[in-house]
Order: C-alpha cells, then structure tokens, then sequence
C-alpha cells in the first residue's frame, strides 16, 4: 500500500520518497516516540476505533494524545481541539444525539480542509477456520473476535468444537461441549498487563482471562456485565475550568512539558506549559476531592456481581475496581481513559461510583471500559509487569485462566473451574437475559492452544495442513482460495478498524495544507482496495466508518457526497496544488 502511494508521488515529479520498513514492534515503538513528530517522516500504522465517532477523530487530531496512540506527529489545533470536544462534551451533546452528530459532521468537514491525515480504508476484517470450529462470527474488532465468540449471552453467540460434524448451518440445539481449539496469532504477545499495552494482539490474548464491568453487543449496545447493574445518577452542566480551586501548581519543562510524575487528569484551560514556567493541573487526589464535593460532570454508579472469583481465589469487590483504575495512571491507556475519567470512589464492598469530569456522550461506554484487574496482583508488582516473562502470572476473573506462555513461540489457556457465570447460571448473572434455554451458562470450550506465528503464509499453511483450527489477517489474495474449499469456512465484517497516514504537520514544507490536501489526492483509495487488499476493504471516502455513523453524522450520504471528490484520486488538482506550494517557496 505505501509503495502504491510512494510510486504515486513520484510520478508528479515533485517527489523523491525512500519507503522504510520495519519489525512491527519496533516500529511501533518508533512511531510512539515524542521525538517522532520533529523527524519529518509520514508514519503510516493501523488503528482499530470503537462504536464512538470520537475514537476516528480525536485519537489521531486532539493535542491530549500527542506522543500518545495515535497523535504521531504532533498536530496541536486549538480550533479542532474545540469542534472535538464540542461534539462529546457537554449536557447538549449527551443529551441530543442529533446535534451530537451535527457537530461531528463539523469535525470531519474541517479535518478534510485541513488535511493532517488520511486515512486510506477501512477494513474488512477476516478469518478462517476449518469445519471443527462451529457457530462462529465475526466481531467488528479484531481484539474481541475470539473473547466475543467464546461466550456472548447479549447477541446468543457461543462457539464450539466438533470434529466429527462440519460446520456451516449449525444451531445452539447441536452444540457439543468440551475440545481444546488451536488458534494462531500473526504476532507476539507484547504484553499480559492489559492498561499498559494498546495493540490488538496482546488485548486478544488479555481478553481470555479479564473481563470489563460492561460488554457490548454487535450493535453497540452497552450490557451491564461485572456490574451487575449500573445506573447515572447526576449530571452537572460544568466546564473543566471548574476544577481550578482544586488544581495544584507544578512546573513545566525546557521542552514544554508538565514537570510532574503524577498523572495529570487535566489542566487548566488557560495555562500553556509551552508557554508558562508553571501550569496548574488536577492531579488524582485533587479529582476524588472535588467529586466528593460534588464537583465534576456525571456520576455513575456500578453495583457489583457478587460472589466472582479472581483465578487466584480473591472475590471481586469495589476494592479491584479502584485499584485498576489507578493502576491505569501514567499508562500507556492513561490519554483516553483520563480524557472522560475524573476519579473512580468506592461507596460500599459492591459498589463503585465512576465520575466524569465533563458531561460526556460517551461515558456510559468508556468510563467503564477497563478490564479489571485483582487489587493483590496490583500491590505486589511494579507497574506494567503484569506478565509471566516477569514472573508474575496474569489474574483476572474471565472464563479461561493462564496455563503456559513461551514468549514468541505458543501460549495455552484452560477453563477456569470457578467462573462465575457458571455459578450463577446466565438467567441469574443477568437480568436483562431474554434468550433461549439452550443457551449455555458459560463457555463450552475446554482450552485454547495459540501459536504464534507472525508470517502470513506460514499461518495459511498451518490451516491447510490442520496444524490449527482458525486465524485471521491472512493475505487477501489467498482467501478466496479457502472460500471456494469445502474444508474451511471464511469470516468477513466491516470493522472500526482503519489505516492512515500522518503528515509531519510541524516540519516544512508539510506545514502548508495545500502540500498535505495534494497527496490526499495521490493515495489511489480504490487500487489500494482491489490490488492490494483484494476487495477485501473499503476506500474511506470519508473518516468514520458504518459501525459509528450513528451518532457521528447526521447524513452519511451527504457526507459521502461531500467529502468524497476531496478524496478521491485525481493527479491533476494535486498538481496544481503543488504547483501553488512551489510558486510560494
């Protein structure tokens, strides 16, 4: 894909391009790097976003993710900055879904004029397996393809081995339990220490032994889970500048950096610490002082299931909640959970109070979207060393315990005895539970056996030869070949997942939109899609994708039709913006 963009560049003659490729980690680390954004480069990386319209927008434009994931190269707008929270925060928003999207409209309107990224398509996002692994679907996220197949009572989808029927049109009344299936995953666990990790393969891995207090359904629709309850209790129509007489005063960096080790739930709207030798911040203390003041934005409350067993014999109690949450402090997921989070309260052993620092349109899902950890594990471990390579195995209360890990090679998973639906029973667990009696009280799977297996062809060949039962993210051009064999069955669904590029907004001549708008018109969207993904995909005619138009826009085929000629291919405009560039330098 970026040798199509790169060799498109060229051949206006306006271009020289070297196209440099690495490791996936390690060019993950690079991107990450806050040095990255000074180096002139045009990263170009995948990112998966969720059902919220923000989560295409503000990841990649609003100044709060700078050096974060996935601000690469430092685009600090105060202008959209102010469209983006417009369109989350605020009574107004939260409360009218309609103008939500009209301001969200506002937001893609502006970032096409400006143009600091473009994202190429959204995905189409696959897998396979062979006919032992029945009742199978696809999850519009990568991350929770199997987390959601195991065991989903919201959408009734469970899944199951039996290798002595084929899959294809099974039903709940044939499930079989028991089996061990072996997966493959296209890279390496980097992480079991789920807030200090962010990418897809180790939140899959993660995703078999933790679980949230919410889950959603395929639609989106938010489920009370670990909680087994939840409801908001108060909003308060206040701005962040609210929070001033609880904000502590701390110094700034040469670098324009606040100059502290505490997490930073937020800073003064009128402070700079480019700009000013001292800023003044909320830190964590500062946030629970205010709430119990009462001031903040939304008050959520959790009450807890009761009687959820951690793997290691712990029940899980408000206690766990709290101590995850500031245990994602200064982490890697610090920039997207303390951008809504003011504080999390403990109100009783089964109650927990989340509190906004804003009203935000996106807090029933966000707020609670961290897996929840055991509050022992958390004393006993540095930060980020939840993982077996540093001799602590992970703890959580999900349906598979941790068995084996051989770091780049396989990682094993088996049923943990004690998981709590299983317990309850589904009907008991949860309320809102309306489906079939045949619904199992938990997952039906015995183990699961993950090799790690980073080339594709390598992986395609494990699935033909049997050596696995199921993968995903293999080579487009090899799918069609599984589709048309009796032996396999091929899984596809649009996905919140996107990739882009990221002009170096801050070094020249990449500063002047013009530049930036004219190798907008130099991606070929549409042979990127058919040539090099096989179809397998769509051109991003606009940035959000159908799983968040709901609320991201008030009409998305006028949006299409609008944005669509600012997208497309077309030589001739990114010449004569070049020729603009050029005749000004």
């Amino acid at each position: 894909m970026v040798e199509l963009i790169a060799e498109s560049m060229e051949q206006t003659g306006y271009f020289n391009t070297t196209v440099e490729t690495y490791e996936w980690n390690t060019y993950v680390g690079r991107v990450l790097d806050p040095e990255y954004q000074n180096n002139g480069f045009i990263p170009c990386i995948g990112l998966s976003g969720t059902f919220n319209p923000g989560s295409f927008s503000n990841a990649l434009h609003h100044s709060t993710n700078i050096g974060a994931c996935c601000n690469l190269n430092g685009i600090s707008d105060p202008e959209i900055d102010e469209l983006m929270d417009s369109a989350r925060y605020g009574v107004d928003v939260a409360e009218d879904a309609d103008l939500r999207a009209e301001r969200y409209d506002e937001v893609w309107n502006y970032l096409a004029e400006e143009r600091y990224s473009s994202i190429t398509h959204f995905n189409l996002a696959t897998s396979v397996s062979n006919t032992d692994l029945h009742g199978f679907e696809m999850w519009p996220f990568q991350d929770g393809m199997y987390s959601y197949n195991m065991f989903a009572p919201q959408d009734e989808q469970i899944m199951w081995v039996d290798r002595d029927n084929a899959a294809g049109d099974s039903e709940l009344s044939d499930l079989s339990e028991g089996g061990t299936l072996s997966l493959a995953f296209g890279a390496n666990i980097e992480s079991f220490d789920p807030p200090h990790s962010s990418d897809t393969t180790s939140t899959l891995a993660q995703n078999f032994l933790f679980e949230s207090l919410t889950d959603n359904d395929a639609q989106g629709n938010v489920y009370p889970w670990l909680a087994e309850s939840y409801e908001l209790l108060n909003t308060s129509s206040i701005e962040r500048i609210a929070y001033a007489d609880y904000m502590s005063t701390v110094g700034t960096t040469e670098e324009g950096a606040i100059d502290t080790d505490e997490q930073v739930v937020m800073q003064h709207p009128e402070d700079s610490p480019a700009e000013d030798d001292e800023v003044r911040v909320l830190l964590p203390d500062d946030a629970t002082a205010a709430a119990e003041d009462g001031t903040f934005g939304m008050q959520y409350r959790y009450n807890l299931q009761e009687g959820v067993e951690f793997h290691n014999g712990d029940e899980l109690t408000a206690d766990d909640v709290v101590a995850t949450y500031e245990y994602v402090e200064n982490s890697v997921l610090a920039p997207q959970t303390f951008d809504s989070l003011l504080t999390a309260v403990k109100v009783d052993e089964y109650t927990v109070d989340l509190y906004a620092q804003v009203p935000d349109a996106e807090a029933e899902r966000e707020l609670p979207g961290l897996l929840i950890l055991n509050a022992s594990q958390i004393e006993a471990v540095e930060k980020g060393n939840i993982d077996p390579r540093e001799g602590n195995l992970p703890v959580g209360t999900g349906p598979y315990e941790f068995a084996e890990f051989e770091d780049a090679q396989y990682y094993e998973v088996t049923k943990f005895d004690n998981y709590w639906t299983e317990q309850k029973g589904v009907s008991e667990a949860f309320s809102w539970f309306d489906g079939s009696d045949e619904f199992p009280d938990g997952p039906v799977i015995d183990g699961f056996e993950v090799e790690i297996v980073p080339d594709n062809s390598t992986r395609s060949g494990a699935l033909q030869n049997g050596e696995i039962d199921s993968t995903y993210g293999l080579n487009t051009s090899t799918l069609d070949d599984f589709k048309s064999s009796e032996e396999f069955l091929v899984y596809g669904v649009e996905t919140g997942g996107y990739e882009y590029i990221q002009y170096p907004v801050n070094v020249a001549p990449f500063d002047d939109a013009r530049l930036r708008q004219a190798i907008n018109h130099l991606i070929p969207r549409e042979r990127i899609v058919e040539n090099v993904f096989s179809g397998y995909g769509r051109p991003a005619w606009t940035p959000i994708p159908q799983l968040a138009q709901g609320s991201g826009t008030a009409d998305a085929d006028a949006l299409e039709e609008e944005l669509k000629p600012m997208n497309e291919y077309n030589v001739e405009r990114a010449e004569e913006l070049l020729e603009q560039v050029a005749a000004d330098n």
